[in-house]
């Protein structure tokens, strides 16, 4: 998959934009504030039916306010072009591919799959469980067809569960939701596994193009439930605090992927910049897996990172993106801290008080 054209009207200070993006490499580049993170913000809101910067989508309605829209063409599958569109106005939300109304967000995800980076990206080390989890569970979901099934049955029955468990005297243990729980944890359990252990290979190699050859990255995968137990197990010996607490507290809802190197955590292991690098290392592993087991492109956004980062880690980072074949969508404030590597197909986007210049792409490299 990747995005061939892009059309935004009254979307923060972009009041109407038309661009047409190339298969591999865009650079978007201009000052600060001057509208280029919102150029990355509308197209992860074509992907994703949200913003990667406000929960209030309405926050991100122009100055005329009435609403705001995106919408793009996706090259899909086969290589036949396919229109997505997103429509917020009156405080919902409105997604449409291919002329039909969409209902879940999972199928624009499917038709538009995003992966985004930002400066705070590496504070997938260091914050909760959550942003780990939501982190792999993105890679099951586009290379297991089965993996939102067993995801909605099991998150369905939790519900269930946890209403039982704040119903007094209505609780039957072991039975309905239990069995429901188990079989469904069961999948999703298997699923995380089999992906994890395709994923840790190539996580070690662009570990090794990053970051000192010393580095020995590992992952520890840790279920939600003590290990040298089954889940039905691990629910049974934990009701009586579930009753008191009046919620699962074991499961896959609370699995975790501990990112660690020498044995240790890598936030301990780790500078700064390692960090930044090692958070690069995980979405480009990421990146080349889903196009390994699909066979399709994804879409990489990134958000003013290589300024961050000194010149020989930009420049194998950009090597390192092209060279695995996804769509770039890149911003910066100097386009020539970007190295854009020999002969690649590449375009350049000038973004000023929210007008949008195509430029000629160098083939020369920076």
């Amino acid at each position: 998959m990747s995005l061939s054209s892009l059309h935004i009207k009254n979307l923060r200070n972009l009041a109407e934009v038309r661009i047409e993006p190339v298969s591999r490499l865009n650079i978007i580049y201009g000052a600060n504030a001057s509208g280029k993170t919102s150029l990355l913000e509308a197209i992860y809101l074509l992907g994703r039916a949200k913003s990667f910067r406000s929960s209030h989508l309405h926050i991100l309605e122009g100055s005329g306010k009435g609403g705001f829209m995106v919408f793009g063409q996706v090259t899909g599958e086969m290589g036949q072009p396919q229109s997505l569109g997103i429509h917020y106005e009156g405080g919902k939300i409105h997604m449409r591919a291919a002329g039909q109304a969409l209902t879940q967000t999972a199928e624009l995800v499917k038709r538009l799959p995003l992966l985004l980076i930002t400066p705070d990206s590496h504070k997938i080390l260091t914050l909760g469980p959550r942003q780990r989890r939501r982190f792999i569970d993105w890679g099951v979901f586009h290379v297991e067809h089965d993996f939102m099934t067993a995801w909605r049955r099991y998150h369905r029955a939790l519900r269930q569960r946890n209403a039982s468990l704040r119903a007094p005297g209505r609780f039957v243990p072991g039975e309905v939701w239990d069995n429901e729980l188990h079989e469904a944890a069961g999948q999703i359990d298997h699923f995380r596994r089999d992906y994890l252990q395709q994923f840790l290979p190539l996580l070690t190699y662009f570990v090794e193009k990053l970051l000192p050859a010393r580095w020995d990255v590992s992952l520890r995968y840790l279920p939600g439930w003590a290990q040298d137990m089954t889940f039905r197990e691990a629910l049974a010996r934990s009701l009586e605090r579930d009753r008191l607490l009046g919620y699962t507290h074991k499961g896959p809802h609370r699995a975790d992927v501990a990112i660690e190197a020498g044995g240790k955590p890598a936030q301990e292991h780790a500078s700064g910049g390692q960090q930044k690098l090692l958070m690069c290392a995980l979405y480009l592993a990421q990146a080349a897996l889903f196009k390994a087991r699909t066979q399709r492109q994804c879409v990489i956004l990134l958000d003013d990172l290589p300024a961050e980062l000194d010149t020989a880690h930009r420049r194998k980072l950009m090597e390192l993106l092209y060279e695995i074949g996804v769509q770039v969508v890149v911003t910066t404030t100097d386009k020539d801290l970007l190295h854009i590597p020999q002969g690649a197909e590449a375009r350049m986007f000038h973004v000023e008080h929210g007008a949008v210049i195509e430029q000629d792409a160098t083939q020369n490299g920076v």
